[in-house]
């Protein structure tokens, strides 16, 4: 049986999590890291703490989500069947970014194997449950992770 808990840490550039370029699209003019405007949006700030991510670890490997709509793209991905090419979702991602640099790529096998993937998502699935608001809301992401499932919250 696979092992995993989750938590909620803080960081100061929600960019930073490893499908943020992959899910939130910049609108507008200039650089992805410039952009004023997200589709869909980018996560909210908290004030004193800093941008909300979730991070679930899983077999040993921590993933990181800084908006409800990655963790709900991971999950869409990581159930097709068969796995998409990384290759097939830069594509789609439009022309620059290798498939080498995709999230799905940083995964290690280990966890991309059917069996532990499909695990992977019912894990997903539950953080996602128990999240009662967005996870950018951390006010209320926090609350909704229970102790039980070994979440803490940290600074």
């Amino acid at each position: 049986m696979a092992t995993h808990k989750h938590w909620v840490e803080y960081t100061e550039n929600w960019r930073w999590s490893p499908m943020a370029y992959w899910v939130h699209i910049a609108q507008g003019k200039g650089s992805w890291s410039n952009a004023e405007r997200y589709l869909p949006e980018a996560p909210p700030y908290v004030p004193h703490k800093g941008f909300a991510v979730v991070c679930v670890e899983f077999e040993g490997f921590v993933l990181r989500f800084s908006s409800e709509a990655q963790l709900k793209e991971c999950i869409r991905v990581l159930s097709l069947k068969p796995l998409p090419t990384t290759k097939r979702l830069s594509n789609q991602r439009g022309p620059g970014t290798g498939p080498n640099s995709h999230w799905l790529s940083r995964l290690p096998a280990k966890v991309k194997a059917p069996a532990k993937r499909t695990h992977l998502v019912v894990v997903l699935n539950e953080v996602l449950r128990q999240a009662a608001a967005p996870i950018p809301s951390i006010k209320r992401t926090a609350k909704a992770l229970r102790p039980s499932s070994a979440a803490h919250v940290e600074r």
